[in-house]
């Protein structure tokens, strides 16, 4: 059996022409009909995988670097961040007034008056409908798989690292949304358990990637493809390069291979 991992943003979904063409979801499909299994790895959770993804009928998911691992919509596996750590970050945040979202395996909990990482995720193809605004944290906290934050200058960026002695992070290109999670997870950690669990072959799996968080995936499936719009390091651990993103990249190298 053969599958393949797709990132989203950037892979299969296009900012540039606001959404997944056609074209691609047809190449997936069509791909999935031949019987090779089509999974999703991504740094988002749960909660931030849109309708218009879900839609396409994915067999899995890695989800929230590694963390969530679904497959057939039941859990495969779920890492849970040590809750003691977790509560004193939060509390560090709280004190320096930083927004933060924590994420869990079904839902995104964030306070009403973080109005600065709403109006940013308004932005990412992601649904509300997920989003919890009324919850007590503690109990939130004891099922956190990730956590993200919003920071306002580079100041405050070095006071959250400062605070992320049991964390890994990864700050996005804006310089202001970072992701914090787990350092024992990553891509790799979430594709090799799934790997295991479904006893599939390290040489029958691929993947498609185009950013930083798609490092460790790329030295890990058998072979992995970069999209033509991707940074240079991805491009140069890929097998192959294909086109964009923009140019349906992924729906014409599926029907190659396919």
């Amino acid at each position: 059996m053969k599958i393949v991992f797709f990132d989203i943003d950037g892979t299969i979904y296009s900012y540039t022409l606001g959404g997944i063409t056609q074209n691609v979801r047809d190449a997936i499909d069509e791909t999935r009909q031949k019987g090779v299994l089509c999974f999703v790895a991504s740094g988002r959770p749960y909660g931030f995988i849109a309708q218009n993804v879900k839609d396409i009928g994915f067999d899995g998911y890695v989800l929230s670097n590694g963390a969530q691992l679904t497959y057939q919509n039941k859990n495969l596996k779920v890492r849970y961040l040590n809750n003691v750590y977790l509560t004193e970050l939060c509390k560090k945040l709280r004190d320096r007034h930083i927004e933060y979202t924590l994420l869990t395996p079904k839902a995104c909990y964030i306070r009403r008056g973080y109005t600065t990482l709403l109006e940013f995720y308004s932005k990412c193809n992601i649904d509300f409908e997920n989003f919890i605004f009324d919850y007590g944290e503690e109990e939130i906290i004891e099922q956190t798989i990730k956590v993200e934050a919003w920071v306002k200058n580079k100041e405050e960026y070095q006071y959250v690292v400062s605070n992320l002695q049991h964390f890994s992070h990864e700050l996005h290109p804006d310089n202001h949304s970072m992701e914090i999670y787990s350092p024992t997870v990553s891509k790799a950690t979430g594709i090799l358990d799934v790997l295991d669990l479904l006893d599939i072959d390290v040489d029958d799996s691929y993947c498609f990637g185009d950013g930083p968080n798609d490092v460790e995936m790329f030295e890990t499936v058998g072979h992995p493809i970069a999209m033509g719009n991707a940074i240079n390091i991805i491009k140069e651990k890929a097998e192959i390069v294909c086109p964009s993103v923009d140019e349906d990249g992924v729906a014409i190298q599926l029907k190659k291979m396919f």
